[in-house]
């Protein structure tokens, strides 16, 4: 009697089986990196809106100290044009 097929065949199950369970086993660790993936997303756009709303009001301050600056050459320019006429 042959026992060679027999033998194939219930490799070829049992090989079958565990690739069917292991595929299993990567879609649901691919589905949940996918929500790891969105969740880590998510966080990094509320990081992105926070420190564009705290750095917002900075660079205003920054404009402005340059407008001040700016002023205040107009204004020593004018002083300087002020006493050259007195003298």
């Amino acid at each position: 009697m042959e026992y060679l097929p027999y033998i194939f065949a219930l490799v070829l199950v049992i090989l079958t089986t565990i690739l069917a369970v292991v595929g299993f086993q990567l879609v649901q660790v691919l589905i949940e990196l996918r929500r790891t993936l969105r969740k880590v997303n998510e966080t990094l756009d509320t990081i992105d809106a926070t420190v564009t709303a705290v750095t917002q009001p900075l660079h205003s301050l920054g404009g402005m100290a340059s407008g001040l600056n700016s002023g205040f050459k107009v204004f020593e320019t004018f002083v300087s044009w002020l006493n050259r006429n007195k003298e």
